[in-house]
């Protein structure tokens, strides 16, 4: 399927996600059980993953999938929100920006798959909220 005369709207679309996400993660870094926030992030996690899953960017759908995986536990209650928490989501939103900023000048999302932040995501589930010592994106 061709998705470059979608491309465009992504990219719209994208950066004002990402620019929602930036302002629930300073909400929630004062208001960690915010649920209404909480539910919010997860919103545009989950969003922005099916976005880059139909316009094929497996690496951007790769990592909000992560992230909505963890948020899932949060909106849960099974995982609460610590700042190293919130530190590794507000690693996940520069990730995010990267990927659309590299869509916008080149049309594709490179290469960088930001491997260490993933392992992060799935060292905080593994751990039940406590993150580990990943290596850095």
């Amino acid at each position: 399927m061709d998705t470059s005369q979608y491309l465009e709207m992504f990219i719209e679309e994208s950066k004002e996600h990402l620019q929602s996400l930036n302002e629930t993660l300073l909400v929630l870094e004062n208001s960690p059980d915010d649920v209404d926030m909480i539910n919010s992030v997860f919103r545009v996690a989950h969003t922005l993953k099916g976005m880059a899953g139909t316009m094929g960017f497996k690496r951007m759908n790769s990592l909000t999938h992560n992230m909505e995986n963890v948020l899932s536990e949060i909106r849960t209650g099974n995982i609460h929100i610590t700042p190293e928490l919130l530190d590794i989501l507000f690693q996940c939103l520069d990730a995010l920006e990267q990927y659309v900023e590299e869509i916008t000048n080149t049309g594709g999302e490179g290469e960088e798959a930001y491997e260490g932040i993933i392992a992060q995501l799935n060292e905080i589930l593994k751990n039940g909220g406590a993150a580990g010592k990943a290596a850095p994106a």
